[in-house]
């Protein structure tokens, strides 16, 4: 005869059935990404409104000649990422991340009012002061994702789909609105608007609440090997998604230069008796990015092996190859040719970004010790920033080598990239297989 059990020992529950490696964002995730969304987009916003206007606002405000101008703009795009590194090594010795994070919003503000006024010293003083807040933003956001969503928990990689979302939209606003603001309201108008969407950006930053919520959501993936005995944390990962983002800042800058003078030259751009503008592949890139975000987060979120993230890196160098590597058949026609193969490169280049972008920095994060975070996202952005220039250096060999021959060096490197991270053992797939 059985024994009844004990009222003070009620019977065991079924054991719940194991949840998907990248669960959903609409009930708790939710109310910690979605504020640092926001703040992001906003600064996105402001950020892109003088992206897309200071060529023209450098020759037609203060005087400068159109080449002084562009060199102006590269010196100023260089050191806000090059400041990254810095930056990134100074908020590590920082306990508060949202305090670094409200901190360089400050800064971008006061950068954003000096351009606000028409005076060629306060304009440099913008720049200058812009440039110091961005060495600190860009480092700081990551930290504090990190901080809401830690290595070990298994939303990291669709949060930083979600902030590459948000970016996007911000950016697409900004470029749009910039145009009209500009004729309509004039610069000063359009650089105090970029001060008031930093703020607003700073307002919603601190409604973001500064606990983790990893406590809350199971997970597969392991700790980072920072947080054990390795006091560089995976050392071959980190090189190796430092490599893919150089590699993807080389070809960004053949995307928003030399893919586009190619593209005015030789494609039949006419449809209804209207040419498109060579400026529309990047809108359309944009758009794609905007487009095929939603899905690739429910992707992920159905994935069913959580330590592959290094794989689908590597799938997004392939993409990248595979940009150039489309165009070699165009280089047998000696006239235009149809507007497909853009059309195509530009698809193909969106799948690299959003695989490489996103998923790139989460990689780097789990492989990272907490202590070197900022440091890391520092070099992050550093290896963009040779990438560029490398960028640019290959972009001018479109106008002395043999297209053919640039397509294949453009097509090799992403190749060597894949083959490089797709055979090292990243910590989390080294747990997996344990």
């Amino acid at each position: 005869m059985s024994v009844p059990s004990s009222s003070s020992e009620p019977p065991p529950k079924s054991t719940p059935s194991p949840r998907a490696p990248y669960p959903d964002f609409t009930i708790e995730g939710a109310r910690q990404i979605y504020p640092l969304c926001a703040a992001i987009l906003c600064e996105r916003l402001a950020a892109f409104t003088l992206i897309s206007t200071t060529a023209a606002m450098l020759c037609e405000r203060f005087g400068f000649s159109r080449p002084d101008s562009l060199r102006i703009c590269g010196l100023f795009s260089a050191a806000c990422y090059i400041g990254s590194v810095p930056g990134g090594h100074l908020l590590d010795r920082s306990a508060s991340p949202s305090r670094g994070f409200t901190g360089s919003l400050l800064l971008l503000v006061l950068g954003y009012v000096f351009l606000a006024t028409p005076y060629r010293a306060a304009a440099f003083a913008g720049f200058a002061v812009l440039a110091i807040g961005h060495a600190f933003y860009k480092p700081s956001t990551q930290r504090v994702l990190t901080t809401l969503f830690p290595t070990k928990d298994s939303r990291l990689e669709g949060a930083q789909v979600m902030l590459h979302f948000a970016i996007n939209v911000g950016a697409a606003a900004g470029a749009f609105l910039a145009g009209i603001m500009v004729r309509s309201a004039g610069w000063s108008v359009s650089y105090a608007f970029s001060a008031l969407m930093v703020g607003i950006g700073m307002a919603l930053s601190t409604a973001q609440p500064s606990q983790s919520v990893a406590s809350h959501v199971p997970s597969k993936i392991a700790t980072p090997s920072g947080s054990t005995t390795q006091p560089l944390g995976n050392l071959s990962t980190i090189l190796a998604v430092l490599a893919a983002m150089f590699v993807l800042a080389i070809t960004t800058a053949q995307a928003e230069g030399a893919l586009l003078l190619w593209s005015e030259h030789n494609v039949r751009r006419v449809i209804l008796g209207f040419e498109l503008p060579t400026a529309w592949f990047v809108a359309y890139a944009a758009v794609m990015v905007l487009i095929l975000s939603p899905m690739q987060l429910v992707l992920l979120s159905k994935r069913k092996r959580p330590g592959t993230t290094n794989r689908l890196v590597a799938v997004g160098l392939l993409s990248a190859a595979l940009c150039f590597a489309i165009l070699l058949p165009t280089t047998q026609n000696d006239g235009s040719v149809s507007i497909l193969w853009p059309i195509t490169t530009y698809t193909l280049f969106v799948l690299a970004e959003m695989l490489i972008a996103p998923l790139g920095l989460a990689l780097l994060h789990r492989n990272s010790p907490q202590r070197l975070m900022g440091l890391v996202t520092g070099l992050w952005y550093g290896a963009g920033a040779l990438g560029y220039f490398v960028g640019g250096q290959i972009g001018a060999l479109w106008s002395k080598w043999p297209t053919q021959r640039v397509l294949i060096l453009l097509s090799v490197l992403p190749l060597l990239g894949a083959a490089l991270i797709w055979v090292v053992q990243p910590a989390d797939i080294q747990e997996s297989e344990t």
